[in-house]
């Protein structure tokens, strides 16, 4: 019997996707802006000097979405053994458009010496209510099917399988993840 092609299942794609954009409100919160159009709301929030955020709005008020570059999620995952420091996932909204944001999700510290630290380019699209990774390990344009073999050796649903682990990242966070926000109110005296 012949090898069958690997044939793109859009439906299962989608939904991936989709379920990826329901995570990522979860984890950062400041992604519901886009629902409620509370932009400025979230930049003052999360602002270090409210009176920049107040001096940018009178100088471009037509791109509201604007203020909600920069800014950042960051949560631990773990601890790690034998040491103080925190393994934690990081959130940024590098840029943010009327209907998409950009997203990059980094893991720290780098554990160079066993393994490679998940770093990704997320495209959310609000009007659709889905994100999809862009770029994967600075692998950017992933094509939804590969011929086999490939020069990068990738797989032939290499898109989908990035999607997946987007999706298994998220999960893990949401199950385990602490804000590092938060554990910084909790020692406050």
């Amino acid at each position: 019997m012949g090898k069958r092609n690997y044939s793109i299942d859009l439906i299962k794609q989608m939904a991936e996707c989709d379920a990826n954009y329901i995570r990522l409100l979860k984890l950062m919160p400041q992604l519901q802006a886009y629902r409620d159009k509370s932009f400025i709301d979230y930049a003052l929030l999360e602002a270090d000097d409210p009176a920049l955020v107040h001096a940018s709005m009178s100088v471009d008020n037509n791109e509201p979405e604007k203020y909600l570059e920069g800014l950042i999620s960051e949560f631990w995952i773990a601890d790690i053994h034998d040491s103080k420091e925190r393994v934690t996932v990081i959130i940024k909204i590098l840029e943010a458009f009327k209907y998409t944001t950009t997203l990059e999700i980094v893991q720290k510290p780098e554990f160079k010496k066993w393994m490679t630290n998940p770093s990704m380019l997320v495209r959310v699209y609000h009007d659709a209510s889905t994100a999809e990774v862009t770029s994967y390990q600075d692998h950017r344009n992933l094509q939804p099917r590969y011929s086999q073999p490939n020069p990068k050796m990738y797989h032939a649903d290499e898109k989908m399988q990035v999607n997946q682990f987007l999706g298994e990242w998220l999960t893990h966070c949401l199950k385990v993840g602490r804000s590092t926000k938060a554990s910084e109110l909790l020692f406050i005296t």
